[in-house]
């Protein structure tokens, strides 16, 4: 007998792992399509006799007429192709034909033909396991809605059941043809989101078959409408391997474009120092902090030449935190991550939650100290970056950036660390009272915000306008001329010194205030002042409104918002009078120290543009001595290389200084190759791997007219948008448009007061963007990905920034 039914009990010896693996399939009680399995005996007789061994035909066609498809599928199905140890899954062939005898021949030959195809051969040598014999499944070909595989044991997390599906047949999920899409659930969970299958059923037939097999499984299925088809199990062969989260979101507001190499160097140790000397502060358990040295050193890391947080080691650390389940929320909410925890450790038991909480307490008492101790530090460093005299120190000054940078920004991280916590608490404390609709309140309560730094070069460059304004000859000349002519005249003409004079004292201050103002490759309104006239230029045309009045009225509404809250709680408590009470004191000073660290983390922001802004300086300097030493060909040179290289050349400490200078046209060439490759906002990768390209997720196919994101500045408006790259095509803009970019780092404040709304692909409610989208009342919504090539200029959109929405009319 050749060919016996699945139903049958059926051994791997006789008729191949998969055959035998269906045949348990119906044994167990699990849907699975109707079909045959043909002996490995048939093989053996062809390969012999060269022909179907007699009465095979026959067997063969009563079988095709009991299956009751159109379409078959005729599946290999070798001996000893799955074991506990190895697995050929994806190596062997499968064919789906028409439901004849002539096509199911063809099939079946190919099926053995397989047994030495090049990706068999590379698993045989890679395993050192030889397929030498095959069985042959025929069964029911189902027309598939969706197709997948589903792990009861997760490759990334062994707590896990991980399941990977496409859209149609299975064939594309094999194959590669796709990128499949993917979600994950404990094991004592249902699917929660909506998918486009019956999920919940999976889940269930997939834990009771793993329970019926004793051991993890990997388990092949279809689904047509609501129903679910197994095709295949098999025991999980693969090394359980860790996943890595990266995401650029909030990155992308500091490191808009492509970083060099030494500002990567810098970056890389800056936030291994940032969240250790964090931890060392909030006095995590030192043994906790030993355990996580390779996370600390791993926090970021640099995908087509742009940073990525890298998630997995940062939630690992937040993991040693006794609050560590409130805090990574905050911190999600702070960077824009959408996922909830991908931690892989759990360390937390370790540290007095006592002593924590006392700690929070005391260092956010001490914010402004330590706000005030890192201003004076840079205020030093610049002022003596700022010094004229030939012969300045520029080595030593080198060195005091990077103190600053790693060993004295701690002081800088706090504002960062209590910005994210005291908006978090605001937001618990609104959502309590206002539910579904919180989100709206919660941006009033913190816009406005008293003596914000981003406002004040917003208020300096409305007076210079304003001066400007006042006089009809320079007002004449602005209007009528280029930005290049206009700066020159201002440079030449003596009837122009009082505006030369507020010109300059405004790039001194303020001039470094740029989009990428922390990139070494970008160029701000200091090293390029042509932009800033052309800026002001816009100003005068568009009529910008007054900033300070702008954030008069905000702040009234924000009062005004903050009496109408605390008007609530007291009504809803009713006779509870003193319970009301202490909630409206909590409410009022949880928006202070919200206000307070927002403001405070402003404050070190300018100051680390001024930083940054002055480094570079002192590297191009270096640079040009170093090219008169004929060391290097450019002064730009030093930018291609890491801060310890730099450091080694100062010392003549390299070990391959002669080779200086290939290694940079090297890096040169490699930078601009690698910076044309791009990365989502979010994608993994395994633990170990670094793939060349990730697909990023199809979010949008031309028929959807509405997006949703992040809602972060209250307010509805209908207007023309301008798609700009950077603030310095702010002459693009009309007034009232809605500005859509792919992030708003600091420099962008400067077009607030032109602009009606604001979109913004990437980025977190404590974003710039969102804090001056609040300071002016601009309807803002963040975090909705490619939005920047999805819309067009002068598209025309409605902007919900209430509830988070676009619409594209």
């Amino acid at each position: 007998m050749y060919i016996h039914a699945l139903k049958e009990k059926l051994s791997t010896d006789l008729v191949g792992a998969k055959a035998a693996s269906l045949s348990a399939l119906f044994e167990y009680g699990f849907s699975v399509p109707n079909g045959y399995a043909i002996s490995k005996k048939v093989l053996e007789l062809y390969t012999i006799e060269k022909n179907f061994p007699d009465g095979f035909k026959q067997s063969l066609e009563s079988c095709l007429v009991g299956l009751n498809s159109q379409k078959i599928i005729i599946r290999s199905s070798a001996i000893g192709e799955d074991s506990d140890s190895f697995s050929f899954a994806g190596q062997l062939d499968s064919f789906v034909v028409q439901n004849n005898m002539e096509a199911a021949l063809q099939a079946i030959l190919q099926c053995w033909d397989g047994l030495h195809n090049d990706r068999v051969l590379a698993y045989e040598k890679l395993s050192g396991k030889k397929l030498v014999e095959m069985g042959v499944v025929l069964q029911e070909f189902v027309e598939a809605d969706y197709a997948g595989v589903t792990f009861t044991s997760s490759p990334y997390n062994v707590d896990e059941i991980y399941t990977e599906y496409v859209k149609g047949a299975g064939e594309q999920l094999v194959s590669g043809k796709v990128t499949p899409k993917n979600f994950t659930v404990n094991f004592t969970e249902t699917p929660k989101e909506k998918l486009p299958f019956n999920a919940v059923e999976l889940i269930r037939l997939a834990t009771t078959l793993k329970e019926n097999y004793s051991y993890h499984i990997d388990i092949e299925w279809v689904s047509k409408g609501e129903h679910i088809f197994f095709v295949q199990a098999r025991p999980i062969t693969v090394l359980q391997k860790k996943k890595v989260h990266w995401t650029n979101t909030n990155l992308n507001e500091n490191y808009p474009t492509p970083m060099s190499p030494l500002l990567y160097s810098i970056a890389r140790d800056s936030y291994y120092h940032y969240f250790k000397n964090l931890a060392g502060l909030l006095q995590i358990n030192k043994k906790s902090l030993r355990a996580l040295e390779y996370d600390f050193s791993n926090t970021v890391g640099i995908w087509s030449n742009r940073l990525y947080y890298n998630m997995t080691s940062i939630h690992n650390i937040i993991s040693s935190s006794p609050l560590q389940v409130y805090f990574k929320d905050a911190f999600n909410k702070f960077v824009g991550y959408s996922e909830k925890d991908v931690a892989q450790v759990a360390t937390s038991k370790a540290t007095s939650i006592v002593r924590f909480v006392f700690r929070l307490i005391r260092l956010n008492f001490s914010l402004e100290k330590n706000v005030k101790s890192i201003e004076k530090m840079v205020d030093d460093f610049a002022l003596q970056a700022n010094k004229k005299e030939q012969n300045l120190p520029v080595a030593s000054l080198f060195y005091t950036f990077l103190d600053l940078r790693f060993h004295q920004w701690y002081r800088a991280s706090l504002a960062d660390f209590f910005s994210m916590i005291h908006y978090k608490v605001l937001g618990e404390i609104t959502k309590t009272f206002y539910g579904e609709k919180s989100i709206g309140m919660h941006n009033n309560l913190v816009q406005a915000i008293p003596g914000l730094m981003s406002s004040e070069p917003l208020n300096d460059t409305y007076d210079i306008v304003q001066e400007i304004h006042k006089n009809s000859e320079i007002k004449s000349f602005f209007n009528a001329h280029s930005s290049k002519e206009v700066y020159q005249e201002i440079q030449e003409n003596p009837s122009y010194s009082q505006l030369k004079e507020n010109l300059d004292a405004y790039l001194k201050k303020w001039g470094f205030r740029c989009s990428g103002e922390l990139m070494f490759f970008s160029t701000n309104y200091i090293e390029e002042p042509t932009k800033f006239i052309e800026l002001l230029q816009v100003y005068m045309a568009q009529d910008a409104q007054d900033p300070r009045a702008a954030i008069a009225l905000k702040d009234s509404e924000r009062k005004a918002a903050m009496r109408s809250f605390a008007w609530k709680i007291i009504q809803k408590r009713s006779i509870f009078i003193p319970v009301s009470m202490v909630e409206v004191g909590v409410l009022y000073l949880s928006a202070k120290l919200c206000k307070q660290a927002i403001a405070s983390r402003e404050r070190v922001r300018y100051k680390q543009a001024e930083m940054y802004y002055h480094f570079k300086t002192i590297v191009k300097k270096m640079g040009a001595q170093f090219v008169e030493e004929q060391k290097i060909t450019s002064a730009d040179d030093l930018f291609y290389l890491s801060y310890k290289e730099i450091g080694e050349l100062l010392s003549s400490s390299s070990m391959f200084s002669k080779d200086l200078k290939e290694l940079i046209i090297e890096r040169r060439l490699r930078f601009n190759k690698d910076s044309e490759n791009e990365y989502p906002a979010n994608f993994t990768t395994t633990f170990g791997e670094r793939p060349t390209s990730v697909k990023a997720a199809i979010v949008y196919n031309g028929d959807f007219t509405e997006f949703n994101g992040l809602a972060v500045s209250g307010g509805k408006i209908k207007a023309a948008v301008k798609v700009l790259k950077s603030v310095l095509e702010s002459g693009k803009l009309n007034k009232g448009d809605i500005l859509v970019t792919k992030q708003t780092d600091p420099g962008w404040a400067m077009v607030f007061p032109l602009i009606g709304g604001l979109i913004v692909e990437r980025g977190g409610a404590l974003s710039h963007g969102a804090i001056v989208a609040r300071e002016f009342g601009i309807p803002a919504v963040i975090g909705i990905p490619n939005i920047t090539e999805i819309l067009k200029d002068n598209d025309e959109v409605i902007l919900d920034g209430d509830l988070g929405k676009i619409k594209l009319l």
